[in-house]
């Protein structure tokens, strides 16, 4: 969660005018145009994907790029997303919901000007390697680091959450993202961008962290409408991880279980037993493969109930913060994985959560 004042926390339960802004730079920084404010739009991160945030949004006619020098054009346009409320005084606090480039621009019958973003993980996925390449770096997060700047050499970094660890020696074919994917997840986590622009290397696990934040339906609460579900879909109660070595000697397998009798997701109780099995080349270690598979299987067999939440929006919230959502008398501890930031005054912000522990 991005650190905010007292009195930002303290205008959010009530009515409060949010403000908007929108810079525009190349790569470099360059600015080309700041200050614009967005007719309407929304800020998508989800942690699932691979180039996390998507930004769309109406602007004037006047912001239509005619030309590749125009401040807003495809060829170099890096937009800055911020968001948060204006105080009764006129000053504003902001927040960075996103940062990425301008990928495309309609201009609508209406006279408005539609626009659609990609964070900066997209300029990383889209530079295939033009050679097969192994790998080179002495540990995995300096090697996720290489193949970043390697492709956005203006790439900044802000604080991982995972253990490094040495990196093996690997080799691929052609795919960056998927070289990025392998050396994350053999950490227990996943690369991508913030909304301020820079990568990290955050775990994914849904064994909660401390609650950042409470949103519930009590006087002065700030949620609108919630819905929780619960499924055995994504419910595995059995990890394999299978490693095929560089050097041709036997594949590395292996095996985690949940062998607590208490746990509901027991194996070989009254769940049953439904297995996943993991092909990766990157965990070529033992330890490393065995980090693997309990960090998956935590993830697997967490309690399967996910909550989805309508809220008043509160810009300080991040990917992966640990919430506590409540609605008509239920209660429950949620991973955020998926927001959608609101680039207009009355929308409210969607939050969808992965379950941590069992509701209370």
């Amino acid at each position: 969660m991005l650190t905010a004042s007292d009195t930002y926390r303290q205008v959010l339960p009530a009515p409060h005018k949010r403000a908007f802004r929108i810079d525009v730079t190349d790569i470099d920084g360059v600015v080309r145009a700041n200050g614009l404010r967005p007719l309407a739009g929304s800020v998508t991160a989800a942690a699932t994907q691979t180039v996390t945030r998507q930004a769309d949004f109406t602007l004037k006619d006047v912001w239509y790029p005619g030309t590749s020098e125009d401040a807003l054009c495809p060829e170099f346009a890096v937009v800055h997303v911020h968001a948060g409320v204006e105080y009764g005084n006129g000053l504003t606090e902001l927040f960075p919901i996103f940062t990425g480039r301008v990928d495309t621009v309609d201009r609508r019958p209406d006279g408005s000007v539609a626009f659609a973003c990609f964070d900066l993980g997209a300029d990383v996925v889209a530079y295939d390697f033009e050679q097969p390449r192994t790998t080179s770096a002495p540990t995995a997060l300096a090697e996720i680091r290489s193949l970043i700047t390697e492709a956005l050499p203006q790439a900044e970094f802000g604080e991982d959450t995972v253990p490094d660890a040495p990196t093996p020696q690997l080799t691929w074919d052609s795919d960056r993202g998927s070289a990025l994917d392998d050396l994350a997840q053999s950490l227990g986590g996943r690369w991508y961008a913030l909304g301020d622009g820079r990568f990290v290397v955050r775990s994914f696990a849904y064994a909660p962290g401390p609650v950042v934040a409470e949103y519930a339906d009590r006087p002065r609460g700030v949620v609108t409408a919630a819905t929780a579900s619960r499924s055995r879909a994504g419910g595995f109660n059995g990890v394999v991880v299978v490693s095929e070595r560089t050097d041709g000697s036997d594949p590395i397998r292996v095996p985690a279980r949940v062998n607590d009798p208490s746990h509901p997701l027991y194996f070989g109780g009254r769940y049953g037993k439904v297995t996943q099995v993991i092909n990766t080349p990157t965990p070529v270690s033992l330890t490393t493969a065995q980090l693997l598979a309990q960090t998956q299987l935590s993830a697997s067999s967490a309690l399967r109930e996910q909550w989805t939440a309508s809220i008043v929006p509160d810009y300080t919230l991040e990917l992966g913060d640990t919430v506590r959502l409540g609605w008509r008398g239920r209660s429950a501890i949620q991973i955020i994985d998926q927001i959608v930031y609101p680039l207009s005054p009355g929308e409210p912000m969607e939050i969808v959560g992965r379950a941590g522990v069992e509701p209370q």
